[in-house]
């Protein structure tokens, strides 16, 4: 039986790195890199803006009759404590109101806004109502969980005679 060796393989070219090949790699590679950046910089703008304020300057307008308020209020020695708790899917706002001896502070019509830190999107606002005197409390159906900033104000009429802000945080389901 005879025996045939097999046929050798053509011989290969050697690789070549072109010029052209250099600058295909170059403009694959930055390209790759800006569209990464233009999506997350997209994604990221889309979800928080940074946006605070609708205009600064008309905000610095009122900075001193804010800080005069907040004298006032340390003047008076009033203190706000808030707890927010997890009831099933949504959650319970429970805000007691004290003066400087710890006597409650009633009467007052109180509305808050629970701000989501990363989005205005999931801002709540809220009426509180008053079941006993200096406790106002305020429902909801559904909350997400995690840290948030609470904005108080207590109004007699017309006038805010009490404003505060603070961090709460709720709990997992």
């Amino acid at each position: 039986m005879p025996y045939d060796t097999p046929a050798a393989p053509p011989p290969r070219r050697p690789f070549v790195l072109t010029g052209r090949m250099v600058a295909a790699m170059l403009v694959l590679f930055f390209g790759v890199i800006v569209s990464v950046n233009a999506t997350i910089m997209t994604v990221a703008l889309r979800t928080m803006p940074g946006v605070e304020t609708r205009s600064a300057y008309e905000d610095s307008q009122h900075f001193n009759a804010e800080i005069a308020r907040q004298h006032e209020r340390d003047a008076r020695g009033w203190s706000a404590a808030a707890t927010l708790s997890r009831e099933g899917e949504g959650a319970a706002l429970s805000v007691t109101l004290a003066d400087r001896l710890k006597q409650p502070l009633a009467g007052f019509t109180t509305t808050a806004r629970l701000r989501h830190p990363a989005t205005s999107a999931r801002d709540h606002d809220l009426a509180l109502t008053e079941p006993a005197p200096g406790r106002y409390e305020a429902r909801f159906d559904h909350i997400e969980s995690g840290s948030w900033i609470l904005e108080l104000r207590a109004r007699r009429g017309e006038e805010v005679v009490f404003q505060s802000r603070s961090r709460v945080a709720l709990g997992e389901k």
